[in-house]
């Protein structure tokens, strides 16, 4: 559906799995082609500091999880200009015959964001950080 689309890398987790009391869950990385537009780049003060509070809606043929903690499922993520965005919402629009997802992320601060190592290997696998 996406007009204006590219691959991008999604990472897709697998259902939780409890190891010595702590959820814990595998993941596979995927290519989709989505259409990526920024929605808003807003500056969060927080008491640590300040940090990005960037927003982007995606556009695809593509479903898109979000997390679902009744069935220990997390949400997909999406690496998008170095840095990795989480699932806040998804809905197919079925308002035209195109029947398109639409999808809301949110940027993973940087604390908890996977280290350079990944961000790294983005060009490797033939996948668009952004």
């Amino acid at each position: 559906m996406p007009f204006f689309g590219e691959d991008y890398m999604l990472r897709r987790y697998k259902k939780d799995v409890v190891i010595n009391g702590y959820p814990t869950a595998g993941y596979e990385d995927i290519a989709v082609f989505l259409d990526v537009q920024t929605m808003s780049d807003d500056e969060v003060i927080e008491s640590g500091g300040s940090r990005d509070k960037m927003m982007l809606k995606t556009f695809g043929d593509f479903p898109v999880r979000c997390s679902k903690q009744e069935e220990g499922v997390r949400s997909d993520q999406l690496f998008y200009e170095g840095r990795w965005f989480e699932c806040m919402s998804s809905r197919q629009s079925k308002n035209t015959f195109i029947q398109h997802w639409i999808s809301i992320f949110e940027l993973i601060p940087a604390s908890t964001n996977p280290g350079p190592a990944e961000a790294e290997m983005e060009g490797q696998d033939g996948f668009r950080g952004g």
